[in-house]
């Protein structure tokens, strides 16, 4: 297996919405805030607990009506999605009540939910302190902003403590199953909610439906995740696991699992997109980033490109762990799976002819993965002379112009050839004047030589197969495909031009599904190429499902 089916997505290409932006943030808001009008548990806040009976005496109490009130203004907006505008109101409330933690714990939500994460650990931390009274919410709202600040073992620290504490609430309950999730602990889920008195709440069941199906246990999933009332923002979700439940089917994932939370619970996109621009480096090392980016492709696998652009920058260990799966696995097309293979390629995770069983076009198939690196600094042949080099430099600019002199242009290639006869690249485009000039049989005596004695330079041997399939002699355009042995190293341009010629290839031979995967590939390393840019428009509305 060569390039042909292993080529990057470029990071850089323009966002479909034509913003250019390099991580697609502004497409992904568009249908962040489609998601957000699903419900008012899109933060799931906290509500005041009512608990004025365990208030420690000698605590000033300050005005409890009126933080209550304040709270209470603040999360009819939050349920409304005005997060910013619930910000004062939160603050009004702790500072009327300071004590009472609910508003707090609100407040630290919305502060992470606009993106201020910094402030949201602070708020929190300093409300746990100051309550007289434990907050396993709270705990359990530190444990989620460690974790997105990449401060792993505090995140694991703080849920440790918040599972010590008696839960107040069925929100408590519900935001430690929210941890849990993240760190994909389902046992721990369905023992939390059993040994105490929150099970039937809609949110709960939600989690312990989700926990008992990654679990196995279809009966305990289909009794709990049958509680979920519509108008709940999960609703649709859990009527989608309970379709496949009821199939005895799993989820199309990465891990084939059944994922608790939306991309937007995992980190807002608000917040990695600040992060990013701020310190792309060490946001990218963090692994709430592959975890967002699995909950994306988890979300639009007929369409993983944005996800797979971030997710080939992620630095943290998880997202090596995360290309495997996908490689191993079915999710997806099997153009994510050739690019997740050059990701772990470029990464240094595959060895030479290292053998794997990959699921391409509907069937396992064992292969030995020979990649390609694709190297812009990449140079044919040997330095010339710098007199010739000269020459030869200006030959080749003089085919790009508008009317080239082909017979000066092939009898300059002709002087180099003479003086450095093992140069080889001035012997192909000497081949290509004398395309030019319709000597065609010549041009594939000269591009049979390089073939044979250069089998690593693409350039050759893609336009002699473009050449015999362009005569119909397929059966020979069919023995120098077999015969390919990919360079471990290459120009971009030197694969584009063999991308190319696979696709006129497969096209001949009506292996359409192939000719696609070979003129993707090319697009997605040059889509500006004169020989992409004629081919294109036939495939860029294909379907691949």
């Amino acid at each position: 297996m060569g390039m042909s089916e292993t080529t990057r997505i470029d990071p850089y290409n323009p966002c479909p919405c034509g913003s250019g932006k390099k991580y697609k943030f502004c497409c992904y808001q568009k249908r962040l805030e489609r998601e957000a009008a699903k419900g008012p548990s899109f933060f799931l806040p906290a509500s005041p607990d009512n608990r004025d009976e365990d208030i420690p005496e000698g605590v000033p109490v300050g005005d409890m009506a009126e933080g209550r009130r304040l709270c209470d203004r603040g999360l009819r907006l939050m349920a409304g999605g005005n997060v910013e505008q619930a910000i004062p109101l939160f603050r009004q409330s702790s500072a009327a009540a300071p004590f009472v933690y609910t508003a707090a714990n609100n407040l630290a939500i919305c502060l992470f939910a606009t993106g201020r994460l910094d402030e949201a650990i602070r708020t929190q931390a300093e409300s746990l302190k100051a309550a007289p009274f434990p907050n396993p919410f709270g705990l359990a709202n530190l444990a989620t902003f460690y974790m997105v600040n990449g401060e792993e073992e505090a995140a694991q620290h703080h849920l440790e403590e918040a599972l010590t504490c008696t839960l107040p609430s069925a929100d408590a309950c519900l935001k430690l199953c929210e941890v849990l999730s993240r760190f994909k602990r389902h046992r721990e889920i369905l023992d939390l909610v059993d040994k105490g008195e929150y099970g039937d709440e809609p949110g709960v069941s939600f989690f312990t439906g989700v926990a008992a199906a990654n679990l196995n246990d279809r009966p305990r999933a289909l009794r709990d995740l049958r509680r979920i009332p519509l108008g709940y923002y999960k609703a649709e979700m859990a009527r989608r696991y309970l379709d496949l439940l009821k199939e005895k089917a799993s989820p199309h994932t990465v891990r084939g699992d059944w994922p608790y939370l939306f991309s937007y619970e995992i980190c807002p996109v608000d917040l990695i997109q600040k992060g990013i621009g701020h310190d792309e480096t060490g946001w990218l090392s963090r692994r709430v980033v592959v975890d967002f980016c699995e909950a994306i492709l988890n979300e639009s696998a007929a369409e993983p490109e944005n996800a797979f652009r971030m997710l080939i920058h992620a630095k943290h260990p998880e997202a090596v762990a995360l290309l495997w799966l996908i490689v191993k696995g079915t999710f997806g097309p099997d153009s994510l799976r050739m690019e997740a293979l050059q990701e772990l390629d470029t990464r240094g995770e595959l060895g030479p002819g290292q053998e794997l069983n990959l699921f391409l076009n509907g069937e396992r198939r064992h292969v030995a993965y020979k990649g390609t690196r694709l190297n812009p600094e990449f140079r044919f042949g040997k330095y010339l002379p710098e007199k010739l080099q000269k020459c030869y430099e200006k030959a080749v600019r003089a085919g790009y112009k508008k009317r080239p002199d082909w017979s000066a242009i092939g009898e300059t290639y002709l002087r180099i050839i003479k003086e450095e006869p093992d140069y080889y690249p001035a012997r192909y485009n000497f081949a290509i004047s004398l395309i030019h000039r319709n000597r065609r049989d010549e041009a594939k005596t000269v591009l049979r030589g390089l073939v044979a004695e250069h089998p690593e330079y693409l350039f050759a041997r893609a336009t002699l197969l473009q050449i015999l399939v362009g005569d119909d002699r397929m059966e020979e355009a069919d023995a120098l495909f077999q015969s390919a042995d990919m360079p471990q190293e290459t120009h971009p341009d030197a694969m584009v031009a063999w991308m190319v010629a696979q696709t006129l290839y497969h096209e001949a031979g009506e292996r359409d599904e192939e000719a696609f995967r070979c003129i993707r590939s090319a697009h997605d390393l040059s889509p500006d190429s004169p020989a992409v840019a004629a081919i294109w428009p036939d495939y860029e509305d294909w379907d691949e499902s």
